[in-house]
């Protein structure tokens, strides 16, 4: 790959993501947006979709070749290199004024295989970014994943199934059992900061099921570029088939976690 299409490409995805910060912000502060509910415990508002449009216009002028494919307005354009946008990653936090919402914007040339991410954390003013083979950056100073490598110095991020609730139990069994190997656990409602967070050393482990591909490719590119890990639980599946269950860590730990959430996906999955 060309280093300055990505370089070219990264460029823009950062400045259109603080462009559309900005707008999110200013909307969350205001209140100006109306909310609908897709399915139980998956809502967007309006300031999703004004969002991903801003971008997808803006994309579209600099780059009329590459297709698109957003979690609110679906695929368009090129089957070959295209964008995969999740406008807010984070609804709910952005719907509640939680400040741990995200623009994501990553960027492939084969389905599965981001080749750059951007990231913007807006209320934190942090923008994550990393392309394939030239590292990762945050607010364009390089980070890289943790060096921890024992479990019980671990801080691990887990999400609830809260859109796959009769999967609790068994859930539960894992979430504990994790919880009595490692240091500790947190939560923040979007999988694009946890990678992030993951890739910059702050945090070490995660696992999640059932996401959308948006979800979860520019964090992914970020976190590879940081030398982090990602892959599906499912060995048979690539990373952006839908829905999306994967584990991700700094490497270190992944033989660790990755044997003990796949006997759970082997479960649920029975």
């Amino acid at each position: 790959m060309n280093p300055s299409m990505l370089t070219l490409r990264l460029a823009a995805a950062e400045h259109i993501a603080r462009c559309a910060g900005a707008m999110l912000l200013e909307r969350e502060r205001k209140r100006d947006f109306s909310i609908a509910e897709k399915q139980e415990n998956d809502y967007v508002t309006e300031a999703d979709v004004l969002c991903e449009r801003m971008i997808a216009e803006y994309l579209s002028c600099l780059f009329p070749g590459d297709g698109f494919h957003g979690e609110e307005s679906g695929d368009s354009g090129s089957a070959g290199p295209r964008w995969i946008v999740d406008p807010i990653d984070g609804t709910m936090n952005f719907m509640r004024g939680i400040p741990n919402y995200t623009i994501s914007i990553a960027w492939e040339t084969e389905p599965g295989d981001p080749l750059l991410g951007v990231v913007y954390l807006v209320r934190q003013e942090e923008m994550f970014s990393g392309c394939q083979g030239m590292g990762a950056t945050c607010n364009g100073i390089p980070i890289n994943v943790s060096s921890i490598e024992d479990p019980g110095n671990a801080l691990l991020v887990c999400e609830t199934p809260h859109r796959r609730k009769q999967w609790a139990d068994r859930y539960w069994e894992l979430f504990s059992s994790l919880f009595m190997q490692c240091s500790d656990i947190r939560t923040f409602g979007s999988i694009a900061l946890e990678l992030c967070y993951i890739a910059c050393g702050r945090l070490d482990a995660v696992f999640e099921y059932s996401l959308g591909y948006w979800d979860i490719a520019a964090g992914a590119a970020i976190l590879q570029a940081a030398g982090g890990r990602i892959e599906p639980i499912d060995r048979n599946r690539r990373l952006g088939d839908e829905p999306c269950d994967f584990i991700a860590s700094n490497g270190l730990l992944h033989d660790w976690i990755a044997p003990q959430v796949r006997e759970f996906g082997t479960i649920r999955n029975g």
